[in-house]
């Protein structure tokens, strides 16, 4: 059997995976300080900072959005968190503004100060607007993940004292290596940093990106403040705006409080495929004449909805929203509920979701064992040396014991589970590799890591089988997957996976034979470009002989699950 070396599987190993699996997990309060180092290395603007003259300019980071007028440049005079001075310029709008301690002083011209602008200006010195105290309460109990050298923080939502911003959701994104922040968001706030140059023990970032309409800032000049004019901090000098321009965030309760009677309904078209019914939401920023000023694209769970959400959205009238009876510009997220149906005369199927899980049941012995087995087989792979065979075990007693295992010559990977504990220890240069195969053996990806309308549903043939083809991304004039973009999978009438397709592999498996209830493949061939990659062959399925629980614990390999399909 002639095989495509092994080189070229790896290829689509780094898109088929997007974690690390051998990522330890990290104590909440460990993770805390690393988030609180990062932060105090990376802002400028707090105390013990020496005093600083920034000079920024701006532009829209992609060539597409070069017309929209997001051009400019942010300058500051920072004497102390305050006492400083700021101007930005835009195209459509124009802002000095003075604080010293109480006191601010503005002269705008525009009577709007966009959004994205604002965010932009904070974010080149401030890369979390949150008291400290308050973020690490957050990163405290938040969802870590790690991703390729890079720790992921997300949090939720809060009830309790403070204002939208502090009790929003949010993310922070740290460099591993480095400890430097990569990126970090919430309600009011967010940016991307790169190229970190030292400022007195301040590592500042010189590349800042913020906004949906992505917008890039790079610092031109960072200096010592000397030779302020007579006058240049003063809150009381002629010509201020008697209502300096503010912006708040609110929760949707607040938000909607001011919302107008009136506006264009939401009618939701029918759509071909699924979910008929869930939610789509927004942000937006409103002026303090109540209009939305600007929204991001509505976010749904069918994303049929999302152009009539649109127009929904954008019809919504506010009063103006007052703070000690001055108006202000605010911003918020608004959400709505939709349900729909396909058109008339379309033919209805299940969700995702159960096909995928009827199909995890009905071919995989992990999920649809009634009784422990111990499953053994054999892979084969080509080397520049020749055709190489590794040994894959997966040893199952419960849900929440089992292990399994691959060998290819010193490599050697190793996944278990001990009650709520799951390990994961990787040895030698053909780790990643072994990792592709128990992919391959269970292809299916997990319930918690799919959304629902990134999946369409039609009917196939494969091999002159009638199936169901569950898959996403584009396709070809012909309905073929596109290599790299599409993931797709196949299912006959009583649920059996019979192909998949991923990254531009091809996984067929065959030679079906039933144990326990579940209809086992004991050939798995793997296809890249059409020619064999690898073939798996399952050489024998018996109950496991007494089994050691010690086993499945791989002390010191402890593993916390993380932005992985895999289901085991």
């Amino acid at each position: 059997m002639g095989l495509v070396r092994r080189d070229m599987l790896l290829m689509a190993l780094t898109t088929v995976y997007l974690c690390t699996p051998c990522s330890p997990a990290i104590r909440a309060e460990d993770l805390a300080g690393v988030v609180k180092k990062a932060v105090e290395k990376s802002t400028l603007d707090q105390p013990g900072t020496k005093p600083f003259h920034l000079k920024a300019t701006y532009a829209p980071s992609f060539e597409r959005d070069a017309e929209s007028h997001r051009n400019g440049d942010v300058e500051i005079w920072w004497e102390s968190p305050t006492l400083w001075r700021r101007e930005v310029r835009s195209p459509e709008f124009h802002q000095i503004e003075i604080v010293d301690g109480a006191h601010e002083w503005q002269k705008n011209e525009g009577a709007y100060f966009p959004e994205w602008l604002r965010e932009l200006a904070v974010a080149i010195v401030r890369p979390i607007p949150l008291p400290l105290d308050v973020l690490i309460q957050r990163v405290k109990a938040a969802d870590v993940r790690h991703l390729a050298g890079q720790t992921n923080i997300n949090w939720d939502p809060v009830n309790g004292p403070g204002d939208a911003q502090r009790n929003g959701n949010g993310y922070v994104a740290v460099m591993d290596r480095t400890g430097q922040l990569l990126y970090t968001g919430g309600p009011g706030w967010s940016g991307q940093y790169k190229d970190f140059r030292d400022f007195h023990g301040r590592m500042v970032a010189y590349t800042v990106s913020s906004g949906y309409v992505e917008v890039t800032a790079k610092v031109s000049s960072l200096e010592d403040l000397n030779g302020v004019p007579s006058g240049f901090f003063d809150t009381s000098a002629q010509g201020g705006d008697p209502q300096p321009i503010e912006t708040v965030v609110l929760d949707e309760a607040e938000l909607r409080t001011n919302l107008q009677p009136g506006g264009a309904p939401f009618v939701w078209p029918p759509v071909a495929d699924g979910p008929f019914e869930g939610v789509v939401w927004t942000a937006v920023v409103i002026d303090r004449t109540g209009q939305i000023r600007e929204m991001i694209p509505p976010v749904a769970d069918n994303p049929g909805v999302k152009e009539a959400a649109d127009q929904g959205f954008r019809s919504m009238q506010f009063k103006p929203i007052l703070r000690n009876g001055v108006p202000v510009q605010a911003l918020g997220k608004l959400t709505v509920s939709f349900k729909t149906t396909r058109p008339a005369g379309m033919e209805t199927f299940d969700t995702a979701r159960n096909y995928f899980e009827q199909g995890r049941k009905a071919s995989f012995l992990s999920a649809g064992a009634t009784a422990p087995y111990v499953l053994h087989a054999e892979f084969q792979v080509g080397t520049p040396g020749g055709v190489q065979t590794g040994r894959y075990e997966d040893t199952w007693i419960s849900e929440t014991e089992w292990r399994r295992e691959a060998w290819l010559g010193s490599s050697h990977l190793a996944r278990s589970q001990s009650g709520e504990q799951n390990y994961v220890l990787a040895e030698g240069s053909d780790a990643g590799l072994l990792r592709l195969v128990m992919m391959i053996m269970e292809p299916l990806p997990a319930a918690d890591t799919m959304t629902e309308s990134d999946w369409r549903i039609r009917r196939d043939v494969v091999d002159g089988t009638n199936a169901i083809r569950v898959f996403r991304g584009p396709e070809g004039p012909n309905g073929e997957l596109e290599p790299g973009k599409s993931q797709g999978f196949w299912f006959d009438e009583n649920g059996h996976l019979v192909s998949s397709y991923t990254q531009g592999l091809e996984i067929r498996p065959s030679d079906a034979e039933v144990y326990g209830g579940v209809q086992v493949a004991r050939k798995i061939d793997v296809l890249k470009d059409g020619k064999t990659g690898m073939r798996i062959s399952v050489t024998e399925i018996n109950p496991p002989a007494a089994v050691d629980a010690k086993s499945f614990k791989l002390k010191g390999h402890e593993w916390q699950r993380a932005f992985t399909s895999e289901v085991r």
